[in-house]
């Protein structure tokens, strides 16, 4: 039986992938102030991404805050071809990543909230990368946890969609 938060999930990421499928022609980002890319400051990954890359990325986040690793795993490109970095860690592929680290860390993750503080997306041929900074909470048996955080998402085309090909997720306790 599927939840309200799950099905809410599933639309969340079909929207997304269709979104990054259908703008395809259109993630050609025009050049920031001085950095070759676009930053925008963001309040809540609540907003509506604008753009392909942070369609995947809110996509990611909104996964994490459902625990729901079949949405996570429809993100990225299946078959041993991605990779995941995490603080100074290889963490090798996201199947064996999300089997023997994030499924074990969901199951006694009470809640978990992600707060954008800056995104931007850098488009590079048929690549794209989006790199996130922020802050995330999360409550593990009955303490709650404050993050710093930076996440950077390498996304490629397979099959006319839009895939994580690389993911790293460095993180430190806020002071």
């Amino acid at each position: 039986m599927q939840t309200k938060t799950t099905k809410r999930t599933f639309l969340i990421i079909t929207l997304a992938l269709a979104a990054a499928s259908g703008m395809l022609a259109m993630t050609s980002m025009p050049a920031g102030p001085g950095h070759g890319h676009d930053s925008k400051p963001a309040a809540s990954h609540t907003k509506p991404a604008q753009t392909p890359g942070l369609a995947i990325a809110h996509a990611y986040i909104a996964g994490m805050e459902a625990a729901d690793l079949d949405a996570l795993s429809a993100l990225f490109l299946a078959d041993g071809k991605s990779s995941i970095l995490e603080n100074a860690s290889n963490e090798g592929t996201w199947e064996y990543y999300s089997e023997h680290h994030l499924a074990p860390e969901l199951e006694v993750v009470k809640a978990f909230k992600f707060d954008i503080a800056q995104e931007s997306e850098k488009t590079f041929g048929d690549t794209i990368l989006v790199e996130q900074t922020g802050a995330f909470t999360i409550e593990i048996n009955d303490e709650t946890l404050n993050y710093r955080v930076a996440v950077s998402y390498l996304l490629v085309h397979e099959n006319h969609q839009l895939k994580i090909a690389h993911l790293h997720w460095s993180s430190r306790p806020k002071k």
